[in-house]
């Protein structure tokens, strides 16, 4: 939601959402990963 409210059409699927949610549970996450699984949401 904050990526369309800054403009940026994105659509993520089932598998992508998921691999979003398994990122954040993830203890080693860090910013820089979220930021590359986002912008596999592109369209």
């Amino acid at each position: 939601m904050y990526l369309e409210a800054s403009g940026i059409p994105v659509a993520p699927d089932r598998e992508q959402l998921s691999a979003l949610a398994h990122e954040l549970y993830d203890p080693q996450c860090t910013a820089e990963r979220i930021a590359m699984l986002l912008r596999t949401w592109k369209v």
